[in-house]
C-alpha cells in the first residue's frame, strides 16, 4: 500500500491522505465484525448455559 504521492519527507505534504481506499480494508473489517458476533453469541450461549446450571443446583 503506498503513498498517493512522490516526496522524501513530510515537509511538502498538506491535508488528510488516506491510503486505504483502495485497498481490501473491507474484508478485515467484515472479518473483525465476524468475530465480534462470535464471541458475542458465544458468550450469550455461555451466560445461558451457566445460568440454567445454576438456577438447576439451587432447586
Amino acid at each position: 500500500m503506498e503513498a498517493p504521492f512522490e516526496a522524501t519527507s513530510w515537509d511538502g505534504i498538506t491535508g488528510a491522505f488516506y491510503t486505504g481506499a483502495t485497498s481490501a480494508e473491507w474484508i478485515w473489517i467484515v472479518l473483525c465484525l465476524l468475530c465480534i458476533a462470535v464471541a458475542i453469541v458465544g458468550g450469550w450461549r455461555h451466560e445461558k448455559h451457566a445460568y440454567e446450571a445454576a438456577e438447576k443446583e439451587a432447586k
